[in-house]
């Protein structure tokens, strides 16, 4: 059995703003770094056997975040970076529905029909390079605990594979992943276990909002 703790970065200021991130980055707001110091205390008596984190480095900032105090190696993977968008990163989403309402609503809605536009991926390319990523840690790591920082679709198309859904399902799994949400699966006989997702709790620690 290999046990999984997966969470999304912090907010960034690209959230507040409502744009299209993808594979550019945004850096952290303090209440993003406060998200990530929260799920930091929750996970403080927590032993990670190894973590592995998105190159991206708003994925790279809460990581760290979360490691302070730690001997743990943040191990970088590209499979673990966020849906690419191609032209889109940096736009905000108002002005993706307006000049791409036809793919800005699959995108949402209509996953198995989006076409991404020249230099991204479709929603499929992301859940089989997320699936091997997962199914490589797991062989790598058995019967230890894994901490994964990721990005807020890549945990949507993960719940997808935990939950052996189609990929239609993913637009009808709400709500979508919040900043440093805590998730736990379990691989063990070659089947995924979910214990906890989307878990927020770990939000009241924030005491100065």
């Amino acid at each position: 059995m290999t046990k999984f703790i997966i969470t999304r970065h912090g907010q960034t200021e690209w959230n507040v703003e409502k744009r299209m991130q993808g594979q550019a980055n945004s850096p952290l707001t303090d209440l993003g770094r406060k998200q990530a110091d929260a799920l930091r205390q929750r996970l403080s008596d927590v032993e990670f056997d190894a973590v592995y984190c998105s190159s991206l480095q708003r994925a790279v900032d809460t990581a760290s975040i979360i490691c302070q105090g730690r001997k743990n190696e943040i191990i970088l993977r590209d499979d673990l970076m966020e849906i690419g968008i191609g032209s889109w990163s940096g736009m905000l989403l108002s002005e993706v529905d307006e000049a791409y309402p036809e793919q800005a609503n699959n995108f949402w809605k209509v996953p198995e029909a989006y076409i991404p536009m020249p230099g991204g991926e479709t929603y499929l390319q992301l859940r089989e390079r997320a699936k091997r990523a997962l199914l490589e840690m797991a062989e790598k790591h058995k019967n230890q605990t894994v901490l994964v920082v990721s990005h807020g679709i890549v945990l949507k198309l993960l719940y997808n594979i935990f939950r052996y859904q189609p990929l239609a399902d993913i637009a009808c799994n709400h709500p979508h992943p919040k900043s440093c949400c805590y998730c736990e699966v379990e691989w063990a006989d070659a089947v995924w276990h979910i214990n906890c997702w989307n878990d927020t709790t770990h939000y009241e620690l924030i005491t100065d909002l």
